[in-house]
C-alpha cells in the first residue's frame, strides 16, 4: 500500500486551512475561500488563468493548482472541497448529483448535502460517491491507483466494470488501473501507526497514536 508521501505535507495543514477558512455566501456558485502555497488557475478559453482567494467558482470549470498550492473551495448546497499541490479537477454541474472529476493529483471532501442529494469524485480508475453527510478523501498516481477513505458517514466506490464496494467510517480502499474494486474495505487504523506512506495525511485529522480515533475538532 505505499504511495508516494508527496501529498502528506499538504494534508497535514488541512485542519487548519479549513478553521481559518471564511464561509461562502449562501448561492449555487462556489467560492475559494482559502489559497496557499502556490496558485490557482481555472481554464478559460483554452487558457489557464489564475484566480484568487475570495473569487466565485462556477459548477462545472476547470481547475488546477500549482506544484506546492492548495485550494479550499465551498459550495453553499454541496460542502467544501480541498484541492492538494500539482492537481486538476472539473467541479460538477448538476446540484444534486454533484459529482466532480479528479483528473489528477488529491481531493478531499466534506459534504453537507440535503436529503435525496448525492456528490462524487470520479476518477478514470473509480468513483467514490456519498449520500448525506460524509468525511473523504480520494488521491491517486496518475493513471496508476486511486485511494479513497472515510473518516465518517459512509461512501461507496465504484469501479469502471461496475462493482461496488461500501466504505464505512474508519476504513479505505484502494483500486489498481486495470483492476477491480477489492472485495472488502480495510481498516485505516493500521495505517495511521505507518510511516512512509501518503496515510500520513490522517494525522492532521485523526489523534496520533490513537487508533483512528478522530481529533475533537474535526467532529
Amino acid at each position: 500500500m505505499d504511495r508516494k508521501p508527496s501529498f502528506a505535507h499538504w494534508l497535514l495543514s488541512v485542519a487548519l486551512l479549513l478553521a481559518c477558512a471564511p464561509a461562502a455566501a449562501k448561492e449555487d456558485s462556489g467560492t475559494v475561500v482559502s489559497l496557499r502555497g502556490g496558485t490557482l488557475e481555472r481554464l478559460e478559453k483554452d487558457a489557464w488563468r489564475g484566480i484568487g482567494q475570495g473569487k466565485k467558482v462556477a459548477i462545472g470549470e476547470r481547475l488546477r493548482t500549482g506544484k506546492a498550492a492548495v485550494a479550499v473551495i465551498e459550495f453553499p448546497a454541496v460542502g467544501r472541497f480541498v484541492m492538494g499541490p500539482g492537481s486538476e479537477i472539473e467541479m460538477g454541474r448538476e446540484p444534486k448529483d454533484f459529482t466532480t472529476k479528479m483528473n489528477r493529483g488529491a481531493l478531499w471532501m466534506q459534504t453537507a448535502l440535503p436529503a435525496g442529494s448525492r456528490a462524487a469524485i470520479s476518477t478514470p480508475i473509480a468513483i467514490a460517491g456519498v449520500r448525506g453527510t460524509a468525511f473523504s478523501m480520494v488521491f491517486g498516481e496518475g493513471e496508476k491507483a486511486v485511494c479513497a477513505c472515510t473518516c465518517t458517514g459512509n461512501i461507496e466506490v465504484t469501479s469502471p466494470d461496475g462493482k461496488k464496494l461500501n466504505v464505512p467510517k474508519g476504513e479505505y480502499v484502494a483500486v489498481d488501473a486495470g483492476k477491480s474494486v477489492p472485495a472488502k474495505a480495510q481498516a485505516s487504523a493500521p495505517v495511521l501507526e505507518q510511516s512512509g506512506t501518503v496515510f500520513d495525511f490522517c494525522q492532521a485529522c485523526h489523534v496520533v497514536g490513537g487508533k483512528g480515533k478522530l481529533k475533537p475538532d474535526w467532529k
